[in-house]
């Protein structure tokens, strides 16, 4: 039996939670019981999905979104960091620590959270980007040294 055909789900955000008016396309984590949701804080942290259509507008904070989940097979919109590096088709995103993306650099920790479909052309950050989500995001691991 089906119940949801794609997997996206309305959330609450959690208690306190402030900055939410500008959230469409941020990373977010969901809480242990599923029931509320949070910005990510922190680079390292492994999302849980992406916000899409967040109540609240241009300043005043809402009660909730949906949470996109990262197995959505869709191509979806998320948030470009504010210096999102050069993105082109195919490009990795990757996870940064205002719950937004940008382009991967290969460091290790960078957690590869989504995969671009188009080119920023504009080089424009904190605009909406389409982008295809990993299923199963994980930080990147450390280069292994070179032996000469």
């Amino acid at each position: 039996m089906i119940i949801k055909q794609t997997p996206v789900e309305r959330r609450l955000w959690a208690s306190g939670a402030t900055g939410t008016d500008k959230s469409e396309g941020k990373l977010v984590k969901a809480s242990a019981d599923g029931k509320t949701m949070s910005l990510l804080t922190s680079a390292s942290d492994i999302p849980d999905g992406v916000v899409s259509n967040p109540d609240g507008r241009d300043g005043a904070d809402g009660n909730g979104g949906d949470l996109v989940r990262m197995s959505h097979p869709g191509i979806v919109q998320v948030r470009l960091n504010a210096t999102p590096g050069a993105i082109e088709d195919g490009t990795d995103l990757v996870a940064c620590a205002d719950a937004t993306v940008k382009a991967a650099t290969g460091a290790a920790g960078e957690v590869v959270v989504a995969k671009s479909v188009a080119p920023n052309t504009s080089g424009q950050g904190g605009c909406l980007h389409d982008a295809i989500l990993v299923a199963r995001p994980a930080a990147t691991p450390a280069a292994a040294s070179e032996k000469s």
